[in-house]
């Protein structure tokens, strides 16, 4: 169910920044206040208990966000609000961050290593990330993971590209496995 309330309300906020040409404006709007939420659960919170008066909820959200927001985006959590899917607001967001970027061609990336990598060893990442995907710009969050041994893991969306050490050592595990289960099989 929140899955399809993210798709609704973030679909029709793609939509309205790319028919009003504010993608970016409304980006980076998306981004502040899923921030502010984020960073501030008991606000969420107060908009969503059941003894405030929608009035008081409403002007709470004007004080808040007022100065700060444009119509588009006002008119957002207004109707979500209303509606009582204000507790949704994060999926919403990130919903419609995800289309965003699809639609910039930004691709978000995580790279794992056992080690920081070097300023050199990002650039070199970022430029063959570029060289074999269809983004034309990369959003990089590297990890380091010290369970991974060596190598790295890579992923992008839903793809996992798990070049690590420990990965090899599994594989090799069971491909052991495999063959001590066949040979008691034979005897």
């Amino acid at each position: 169910m929140a899955k399809l309330v993210s798709k609704v309300y973030g679909d029709a906020l793609f939509s309205l920044a790319t028919e009003e040409n504010q993608v970016d404006e409304l980006w980076e709007e998306a981004a502040m206040v899923h921030e502010a939420v984020d960073t501030n659960p008991d606000f969420l919170s107060v908009l969503c208990h059941p003894e405030l008066t929608m009035e008081k909820k409403l002007s709470l959200l004007q004080d808040v966000f007022q100065k700060g927001l444009s119509q588009h985006m006002m008119g957002l959590l207004n109707v979500m609000l209303k509606k009582g899917r204000i507790g949704e607001i994060l999926p919403v967001l990130d919903y419609f961050m995800e289309q965003v970027m699809a639609y910039k061609k930004i691709g978000k990336v995580t790279v794992s290593t056992p080690l920081p990598l070097s300023e050199g060893q990002r650039e070199k990442i970022e430029k063959k990330l570029l060289e074999v995907s269809e983004y034309e710009t990369v959003s990089v969050d590297y990890q380091t993971d010290e369970s991974l041994l060596g190598g790295m893991v890579i992923r992008i969306g839903d793809r996992v590209l798990d070049n690590s050490i420990r990965c090899k050592l599994d594989a090799m595990s069971r491909q052991l496995y495999r063959v001590k289960l066949s040979g008691k099989e034979t005897v």
